[in-house]
C-alpha cells in the first residue's frame, strides 16, 4: 500500500503516540521549573494500571522535544519493540525506547507551544502538533493533518511514582 493511500485513523494513531511519549530509565517524578514548564516526564493515563507509555520532554536547542523513556510492554517476541512502521525502511530497526516522537515545539506564550511535530510509531505517520499545559497540570497534545480543527487531543499527566526505564 502506498503512503498516499493510507487512511488516517486519529483515535488509534494518536492514542499510541500518547502512550509511547513517556519513558526513561528509573525515572523519578519530573521536576518542574515553573507552573507552565512542560519539561519532564509525562504518562498517557492517570490510572497507573492503564498506562502504556512514558515520554520525557526536554529543551532541544530552544525548542521542546520528547522521547519515549518507558513502555508498559517494551518487548515483542522477547525482543525490544522496534519502529517497524516507519515509512523509511532504513529506520525500521530503531528501538522504540529512546525514540524521539516530539520535535520542534516553539513557545507561543505561557503554557502553549506550537509548530511542533508528533511522530506516531504505531503507523509511521508524522502529524503537525501543539502542546497546551493547563492550570490543572494536564498536558494536552493535539496532533492534526492540515488544520488543527481536524485532529485529536490526548491528555498526559505527570506520574506520582517512579517508572523503570525501558532501555
Amino acid at each position: 500500500m502506498s503512503r498516499q493511500s493510507r487512511v488516517w485513523r486519529p483515535a488509534r494513531s494518536l492514542t499510541l503516540v500518547a502512550g509511547l511519549a513517556l519513558s526513561a530509565a528509573a525515572i523519578a517524578p519530573s521536576v518542574q521549573a515553573s507552573g507552565d514548564d512542560a519539561r519532564g516526564l509525562w504518562v498517557d493515563q492517570r490510572d497507573p494500571a492503564r498506562r502504556k507509555v512514558g515520554v520525557w520532554i526536554e529543551d532541544c536547542e530552544g525548542q521542546l522535544c520528547g522521547r519515549i523513556v518507558w513502555l508498559k510492554k517494551p518487548l515483542s517476541g522477547g525482543k525490544p519493540k522496534r519502529d517497524r512502521h516507519n515509512p523509511d525502511a532504513r529506520l525500521r530497526d530503531r528501538p522504540l525506547c529512546g525514540l524521539q516522537i516530539l520535535s520542534g515545539f516553539r513557545r507561543e506564550r505561557d503554557g502553549v507551544w506550537n509548530a511542533g511535530q508528533l511522530y506516531n510509531p504505531n503507523d509511521g505517520r508524522t502529524f503537525r502538533s501543539t502542546i497546551n499545559l493547563d492550570g490543572d497540570g494536564v498536558l494536552r497534545v493535539r496532533g492534526y493533518v492540515g488544520a488543527a480543527l481536524f485532529g485529536k487531543t490526548v491528555e498526559w499527566v505527570r506520574p506520582a511514582d517512579k517508572l523503570p526505564a525501558c532501555g
